[in-house]
């Protein structure tokens, strides 16, 4: 089995924002991961889970997992992610990592 990466993982949540996008039409990167997780959280809450622990958890998840992780291509996922929405919305700029 592959190892799996930051660079797996950000791309699994390509796959997902690329299905969002389609769906609803969202057109900056800002507002497309805003509102997925948005959404994601009502979802949560309509299953009874406390949507605010949820995203604590999130995070504190993500943070332990980037610590861990120096491998992997995530370059060349921020590269689909940048083809995928160009606009980083109200005109802050991204970093690649």
């Amino acid at each position: 089995m592959t190892d799996v990466t930051n660079a797996l993982r950000a791309g699994w949540a390509l796959d997902a924002l690329a299905n969002f996008k389609a769906s609803t039409r969202v057109d900056s990167a800002r507002d497309a991961i805003i509102d997925l997780l948005a959404d994601l959280l009502h979802l949560a809450k309509g299953r009874g889970f406390d949507p605010e622990q949820l995203a604590q958890q999130a995070f504190v998840t993500m943070t332990g997992e980037f610590a861990q992780d120096t491998s992997g291509d995530m370059k060349s996922v921020q590269a689909q992610f940048r083809n995928l929405l160009p606009d980083d919305g109200a005109g802050l700029s991204t970093r690649s990592d």
